[in-house]
């Protein structure tokens, strides 16, 4: 009989043996027979398309379509895009920022993505707006970059208290109800602006952003009406000038539109954001 430490050293090789052989794996080879290939581990992950580093090859995606504003809250942007084409398959999209002649990356979608949302660093203290120039590239599974989208330019207000911190956002206190009415070629739309704060809000006035081309005010009540560009600003009544604490004040305009007729983004009072809440019928 074997003693303890033979039999303890016996296992131990037995141990050692099987951890180190490795099962064959069968291939297939045809009439001839079964052919037999130790396995091996896998190859390491080839470099993502979209990292710097990949070099491209191939023909470029073609460019995404110029991306447009589906809305704007603080820092935040909401876009979208009709997407690229590539005959290697799209790998992902980067929406990039381009000031003072250079041009930086803001964010990143995957291959199936036609829009997104993501952040934009505040304006630096005590500059009241920036407005930031977006595009879109595609870029495709070999590396390739397509051509810039067109342009789009997002208005970004300074909603910081003291230092530009996402922890220090200044508190909202303006509440908006926007109730659109469209038809071919129209609209009418109805706002609701509630100063939700404790103090009066002193010779108001209401800002918006249109987000598609060809959406134009023609007239409008309880207000003056005035547009530039993509801009429109409604200032307050000489017989209304204020909007006491927990007040609301009822305004709406007629307008046209050519294309698309999204709702409006970047709402302001006195250059104050306003949450914003969409009631359609």
């Amino acid at each position: 009989m074997r003693s303890k430490t033979e039999m303890s050293a016996w296992m131990t090789a037995v141990l050692l043996a099987a951890a180190a052989f490795v099962v064959p794996a069968v291939v297939e080879t045809g009439a001839e027979g079964t052919a037999y290939a130790l396995t091996t581990a896998p190859p390491p992950p080839t470099p993502i398309p979209c990292e710097p580093s990949t070099s491209p090859s191939g023909t470029a995606p073609t460019a995404p379509g110029t991306p447009e504003i589906v809305d704007v809250f603080m820092n935040r942007v909401s876009l979208r895009w009709a997407p690229a084409t590539d005959e290697d398959g799209i790998a992902c999209y980067r929406v990039q920022e381009t000031r003072n002649g250079v041009t930086s990356l803001k964010a990143t979608f995957g291959p199936s993505a036609t829009g997104g949302s993501f952040g934009l660093s505040w304006p630096p203290n005590g500059v009241a707006y920036e407005d930031r120039v977006l595009h879109v590239v595609a870029v495709d599974t070999q590396g390739a970059v397509s051509p810039a989208s067109g342009s789009v330019t997002v208005r970004i207000y300074n909603d910081v208290i003291a230092t530009p911190s996402p922890s220090s956002p200044r508190t909202i206190h303006c509440q908006v109800v926007y109730r659109p009415v469209t038809w071919t070629g129209g609209m009418t739309a109805t706002i609701e602006v509630t100063n939700t704060a404790t103090t009066p809000v002193k010779d108001w006035r209401l800002t918006f952003l249109f987000t598609d081309p060809g959406q134009t005010v023609s007239s409008g009540w309880s207000a003056t009406w005035s547009q530039t560009g993509s801009e429109v600003t409604a200032t307050a009544p000489s017989w209304a000038a204020d909007i006491g604490p927990g007040q609301t004040v009822h305004l709406g305009f007629n307008g046209s539109y050519s294309g698309g007729d999204s709702n409006p983004v970047q709402w302001h009072l006195n250059g104050e954001p306003c949450t914003r809440k969409t009631v359609t019928s």
